[in-house]
């Protein structure tokens, strides 16, 4: 093979403009394919190379696109290859197979030509790695081109490019373009490709391999498609034909996407694509895909192109013609759907009969919510006596906009669910049943959300002091639901000054080896002891007074701490200060862990208490009683106390960063909101 030094050839202008420049990579991976379908390729292999390391930035290593065209020769090789970025090109710019280079650092380019001026196949190998052109200049660095003539008249011609060292595999930070596409993704490639070539693969124009599998037609679409022609008259009165194909898919996706299509250098390529919905397409008619294409579609057109939204007055009529023509074919198709609507607009519990809906997009997707329900559990055709309830509901659900979330929960419910949900209705009303759940599920969420403050990773970014204490302080209903919506009065500025004294002199202290409370590698270290005391005005008039200590979670319950409750409990009993008459004291220790000999202390003093959970002593004197518990004690009891309540309500997560953003907003600064996203991205 003979070795060759070769410059590049370009504008540097143009090519700074345009070289690798595609909306992502996936479009720089298809310009590639169209090179090859421009080759007159009858066959194209693609090879992706999936990394299997499981913490790789990248699902791919290596990217190969192989076709049967009739490749380029030595001859060739120079202008169309290595000639980018110009104007002189008859069709483009020459840029789009070095679109390789938007994927990664590294490009080879193989192929078999046949070279007229030789009368011989010519093999011809160029290698590009973009990192040697950061300080040289692409149109200044000489490349090494290898080159051999083959023997023989039988010679297979092709093209092969290979891509590697992606960008996305870099450890550096990456540029939106050069990341990869989840297109490339094992379970999105097959369909990825044949979204955007159906007509090659429907009609058997080319072969598509990936990884060894062969795209069959059969594999996507269920039946032949179908094709309808549109005539449009721009505002020059000439006429233009608009074709749209009809391919019914195999998938789950139940949606309409719309492809429009336009001349790319000879080659039909995608250009935009949409979703539809009209009054005639429903779920039930599976997933489908229409292909627009008519010769006045170009780049100029498409960029005022929307289809929901009117550009001017040309592109609001080729819009028109092309929504008219799809709601024809879908009426056709869906004759059930048809007859449906008829019943429905003369039942009696249909909320339009007597009154206008707003709109007629209101009517329209009322119409086929209460379709889809029609499929799913057959209200109108047994007249189950429900649709008294759920039409109205849809219908105000549609109005203020929250359709989607609420047609999904009704549709999953099964008969028995249905039949429950009438028999609740007829003992009570709807929005109480609302705002209990919505009371009760609120609650579970906000255990979980306790438990990884104190226990997740979470807890090691709670920093400051007032973050813990102010949310336990304001969901008192965790230490018993007559704490619910407690008012919290201070009303008693001495008695207020006296308990923080206490506090300081028995509990201001930090936990160490010697003490034997000190829980190490927590990763809590930021949480601080926590303090606060809560007066509550009972019915007869009795006042109650709640001492909180939340110890730090590094700090596990002791015999120290247990012995400083115990002195705090006394000095309230023997001081003077603190009232007798009509008042109660509950003082509650609570920390993440408790050792081993507290543990045992605690479950020794519990057996006198077996019908108050977690008391630990009970001063008679001036009614002090004394609890010690852990937080996930008392989440675990809370969670079977709801449980009662619920029968189980399934609770979805929502991320700590949320809550705490979402609920508690003014307790987090900038620093502490940053560390918080930290820990929910893991």
């Amino acid at each position: 093979m003979k070795l060759i030094k070769k410059k590049i050839t370009t504008n540097t202008r143009v090519l700074n403009e345009t070289l690798t420049q595609y909306r992502d990579t996936f479009h720089a991976f298809k310009e590639l394919i169209n090179n090859s379908i421009q080759a007159d390729a009858s066959l194209i292999k693609i090879e992706l190379s999936y990394n299997k390391k499981f913490d790789s930035h990248s699902p791919l290593t290596e990217i190969k696109i192989w076709d049967n065209g009739h490749g380029v020769s030595y001859s060739e090789f120079d202008e169309k290859i290595l000639e980018i970025g110009t104007t002189s090109k008859n069709s483009g710019q020459g840029i789009g197979r070095f679109g390789a280079l938007q994927i990664g650092l590294t490009m080879e380019i193989e192929t078999v030509g046949f070279d007229q001026s030789e009368e011989k196949y010519s093999l011809t190998v160029f290698n590009l790695d973009s990192r040697e052109l950061k300080d040289v200049g692409l149109d200044k660095k000489e490349f090494n081109i290898k080159l051999d003539y083959l023997d023989g008249s039988e010679v297979n011609t092709y093209y092969q490019v290979i891509i590697s060292n992606l960008h996305h595999n870099s450890q550096e930070k990456v540029r939106t373009r050069n990341r990869l596409s989840t297109l490339f993704l094992k379970e999105n490639i097959h369909q990825a490709i044949f979204e955007n070539y159906p007509l090659e693969i429907f009609h058997d124009k080319i072969k598509f391999f990936v990884n060894g599998d062969v795209l069959k037609k059969s594999d996507f679409v269920v039946e032949k498609p179908s094709k309808k022609s549109l005539i449009h008259k721009d505002n020059f009165g000439k006429d233009h034909e608009v074709n749209l194909y009809f391919y019914q898919i195999k998938s789950k996706l139940n949606k309409v996407k719309v492809f429009f299509q336009i001349d790319n250098a000879g080659l039909k390529s995608v250009a935009h694509e949409f979703t539809y919905s009209s009054d005639w397409y429903t779920p039930d008619l599976g997933t489908w895909f229409i292909y627009v294409d008519s010769k006045i579609f170009n780049n100029d057109l498409f960029r005022n192109l929307d289809m929901d939204t009117l550009g001017h007055e040309e592109v609001k009529k080729i819009k028109d013609s092309i929504k008219n023509g799809m709601n024809e074919f879908f009426k056709l198709k869906n004759e059930k759907f048809k007859k449906f609507i008829d019943t429905l607009e003369k039942d009696d519990y249909y909320p339009y009969r007597e009154k206008y809906p707003t709109s007629k997009t209101q009517a329209s997707v009322f119409n086929k919510v209460a379709y889809a329900l029609e499929d799913e559990h057959k209200l109108l055709e047994k007249k189950v006596k429900i649709r008294n309830i759920i039409y109205p509901l849809l219908d105000r659900a549609i109005s203020n906009g929250n359709i989607e979330f609420i047609l999904e929960k009704v549709l999953k419910m099964s008969d028995e669910a249905i039949f429950k949900f009438k028999s609740l209705l007829q003992k009570t009303e709807l929005e109480d049943v609302i705002h209990f759940s919505s009371v009760v599920s609120e609650k579970i969420e906000f255990l979980d959300f306790l438990h990884d403050l104190n226990y997740g990773d979470i807890s090691g970014f709670v920093k400051e002091r007032s973050q813990l204490h102010k949310i336990v302080e304001n969901n008192l209903w965790v230490f018993g639901e007559n704490y619910n919506g407690t008012p919290h009065l201070w009303s008693d500025k001495r008695l207020d000054k006296i308990l923080l004294d206490l506090r300081k002199r028995f509990f201001s202290y930090d936990p160490t080896e010697e003490d034997e409370n000190l829980i190490e590698d927590s990763g809590l270290e930021d949480i601080t002891d926590l303090f606060f005391f809560n007066e509550k005005v009972n019915d007869n008039d009795d006042k109650e007074i709640m001492i909180v200590e939340l110890k730090s979670p590094k700090c596990a319950i002791s015999e120290k701490e247990l012995s400083q409750i115990d002195r705090y409990a006394f000095t309230i009993v023997s001081n003077p200060s603190f009232p007798t008459e009509n008042v109660k004291y509950k003082l509650v220790l609570i920390s993440s862990k408790m050792t081993a000999y507290a543990k045992s202390k605690v479950n020794s003093a519990r057996l006198k208490f077996p019908n108050t959970p977690f008391m630990y002593d009970l001063k008679t004197e001036k009614n002090v009683e004394v609890y010690v518990l852990t937080w996930s004690d008392l989440i675990e009891q809370n969670k079977r106390k709801l449980g009662y309540l619920s029968n189980k309500l399934e609770i979805k997560d929502k991320s700590v960063r949320d809550k705490f953003e979402e609920e508690y907003p003014h307790l987090i600064d900038e620093k502490v909101s940053a560390q918080l996203r930290k820990v929910a991205s893991y």
